[in-house]
């Protein structure tokens, strides 16, 4: 039996009780078995959107670009998302993983609704695009009960185990929505409907899941603890009333909304920066390649996020959205914040199970901290160099830059691959 402290009230001796989680018996699901097995469908994904970039630059088609796009975030950072955000929802609350079923059902319904919808917008199949969204939505719902699950029996209590992947999975739901509604061609007279859905699904769900995440992932990744564990509600006020704003704004042409919706986005950002920078200034030394890769991603959020904001004041909230600022945010968010911080975390995750897996035989990569802390500044450069060019800067900063980051992406591509294959051929996750 596990001992709580007394509730409020309760006299000194008095204690509630719990059980304990049945004891783990052969066959039962390991928690790297959903962090493994989400993240190798996840990465063949991230492939076929590499492949569909290759292909839309040798040959553009007119879906060829959302196609890459949806790839990649919808059938692989998403995947990745539902699988981290469980392994970690676990650890948190001290349980074990959810059921095998609800975890394959979800594994389904997931990938056959991000093919579906690979599939159904381009040939404009209004039933099988409406069938591809059911199946993502159904996904959300089983991973919600996975997560409802994993709460009930839990020895713990932690509401920001929970809370912030929650709210991301609510905005991706808002955000499903509205993108089958824009591939159906709905008429919407309101306002922008797209950006509403940029919204949603960049800031609410890839956003929200991963600003939450790294509250208590990068303290563990450094080997310290979160140091102003106050600024985590504010980031989480802040955050998830921009989301919302934004949307709003952007939904019902609701200008100053939207406007707000940036400014609190800002904020939120700039809570998680002051607690990754004390994270590092306290790291047990020397530091991991992953780690100063997350480290090294989360200034251009905060850059992405304040090139946004200024252009929304100055050209309306339309502005953040199109021409050189468009492009440079993008290059910010993507190639900077998530694109590092997704390389960075695989990297970690996928030697834990790899370790986990061998019985704790394999050892975690050690670190080589002129070869790491090169590879992370190169990335940093090259993000920075390129952000600028496209914002105005000198135009031949821009081809060099370019060819830097597609380098450097190549090579942490490169050992995310060879981890992963070693996890598909030494650690093959039961699922």
């Amino acid at each position: 039996m596990a001992l709580e402290p007394p509730a409020a009230g309760a006299s000194p001796g008095a204690r509630r009780c719990r059980h304990r989680p049945a004891p783990r018996r052969e066959g039962d699901l390991r928690p790297t078995d959903i962090v493994g097995s989400f993240f190798v469908c996840g990465l063949a994904f991230l492939l076929a959107a590499a492949l569909a970039g290759v292909f839309q630059a040798v040959h553009p088609w007119p879906w060829g670009r959302w196609l890459g796009l949806h790839l990649a975030f919808v059938g692989g950072v998403s995947q990745l998302v539902l699988g981290a955000s469980q392994f970690f929802a676990g650890a948190f609350l001290a349980t074990d993983p959810p059921p095998r079923t609800l975890v394959r059902a979800q594994l389904a319904a997931w990938n056959l609704g991000a093919i579906g919808l690979a599939l159904a917008v381009p040939l404009a199949a209004g039933a099988a695009l409406w069938i591809a969204v059911a199946l993502l939505v159904g996904a959300l719902g089983l991973w919600a009960a996975a997560i409802v699950v994993m709460w009930r029996r839990s020895l713990r209590r932690s509401p920001w185990a929970v809370a912030w992947y929650c709210a991301g999975a609510f905005y991706l739901g808002l955000g499903l929505i509205a993108g089958s509604l824009l591939a159906h061609g709905v008429p919407w007279v309101h306002g922008n409907l797209l950006g509403a859905h940029m919204s949603l699904n960049l800031a609410g769900w890839f956003g929200g899941s991963i600003v939450g995440t790294l509250h208590t992932f990068y303290p563990s990744l450094t080997q310290t603890q979160l140091r102003r564990p106050r600024l985590q509600a504010l980031a989480f006020v802040a955050w998830n009333g921009g989301v919302a704003a934004l949307a709003i704004g952007y939904a019902w042409a609701l200008d100053p909304v939207a406007i707000a919706g940036w400014i609190a986005l800002c904020l939120g950002a700039l809570a998680l920066l002051v607690n990754v920078a004390a994270s590092l200034r306290t790291a047990v030394r020397p530091l991991s390649l992953a780690a100063r890769l997350v480290g090294a991603a989360q200034p251009f959020l905060l850059a992405a996020l304040l090139v946004a904001t200024v252009a929304a004041i100055d050209h309306g909230p339309a502005g953040a959205l199109v021409g050189g600022t468009r492009a440079t945010v993008g290059t910010l968010l993507v190639a900077g914040w998530i694109g590092l911080t997704v390389l960075g975390s695989l990297l970690h995750l996928l030697a834990v199970v790899l370790r986990v897996r061998g019985g704790f035989t394999a050892r975690m990569p050690a670190p080589r901290p002129r070869l790491d802390g090169g590879v992370a500044a190169l990335a940093m450069l090259a993000v920075a160099a390129l952000a600028l060019a496209q914002e105005g800067g000198p135009e031949a900063l821009h081809t060099p830059a370019k060819w830097l980051l597609v380098v450097v992406y190549a090579v942490l591509a490169a050992r995310v691959a060879q981890l992963a294959g070693r996890v598909l051929l030494r650690a093959r996750p039961s699922i």
